[in-house]
Parts: structure tokens; C-alpha cells; sequence
């Protein structure tokens, strides 16, 4: 696999959406959390704990391009070229008895 950068490649590096749905067809997905890229927080929480650097004489860079929150409805996930982000699934998983006479 290769990551391109943005603007590198005019067809595969631009912005994409994964299904999850599609990604785990035969799977009913209870729950999409997104964490920490070590998955031992939720990036939320990672997000307001965020340290903030301040160097002398660097200027202010343009923002990374990054992929939108989760479509909880959709379940649907935007990723940027070069990105990376780490999602924690629950499934529900059903149990059914069966029983013969």
C-alpha cells in the first residue's frame, strides 16, 4: 500500500469515505468510538487534554486536512490522504437457541 499526499496524485490522493457497514457486511455494529491512535482514550477526551507548543521564530502552519467526525447514522467514516485514525467497534451480537421437539 502507498499513502499518497494531498495534491500528489489528482485521483488517489484526495478525501475518502470508508463504509463501515460494508467493511463488516455481516456484522450488526453497535457502537464506533474513535480513540487515540494507541487506543487507550477517546479522542475527544485526547483532544482537550492536548498540549499546546509555542516555538520562537516558527511561524503559524496551515492546518493539517483531516476527515470529519463519524456519521453514527451512516456509519461512515471521512479519511484525509495520510491519515490514520483508530476506531474501537462494538458489535451486538444476538444469541439464539434452537430448539427441536
Amino acid at each position: 500500500m502507498k499513502y499518497l499526499k494531498m495534491g500528489e496524485d489528482k485521483d488517489l490522493s484526495v478525501m475518502t469515505c470508508v463504509e463501515l457497514k460494508k467493511l463488516f457486511p455481516k456484522k450488526k455494529i453497535g457502537k464506533a468510538a474513535e480513540m487515540s491512535l494507541s487506543a487507550n482514550q477517546e479522542r475527544t477526551e485526547m483532544e482537550k487534554k492536548r498540549l499546546v507548543w509555542k516555538a520562537e521564530g516558527s511561524s503559524r502552519k496551515q492546518a493539517a486536512l483531516r476527515g470529519g467526525p463519524v456519521d453514527h447514522a451512516k456509519l461512515v467514516v471521512e479519511l484525509a490522504p495520510m491519515e490514520i485514525r483508530t476506531f474501537v467497534i462494538d458489535f451486538d451480537h444476538q444469541f439464539h437457541r434452537v430448539f427441536s421437539a
